[in-house]
């Protein structure tokens, strides 16, 4: 039960680090480029930027991984 509780903070938290982060650089990325990374329904990115349709929580940690991953500035 701790577990469920931690887990569902942990997706609410990503949740909101995700719209934060597609609304304040929208303009500065490819959002198809971004659903074909994570196979996710055309639009579904598009959809909340637009028109603030929810994101199903299935998405969350998929778009938050290629996110963190997309923001990991790192030069080698």
């Amino acid at each position: 039960m701790l577990e469920d509780l931690v887990s569902l903070k942990k997706t609410k938290n990503n949740r909101k680090r995700v719209e934060k982060w597609l609304l304040n650089n929208q303009k500065y990325i490819n959002i198809t480029a971004i659903e074909k990374e994570i196979s996710a329904p055309k639009g579904l990115v598009q959809k909340f930027v637009k028109y603030d349709k929810k994101i199903n929580d299935k998405w969350i940690e998929p778009l938050y991984m290629v996110i963190k991953e997309f923001t990991s500035f790192n030069l080698r």
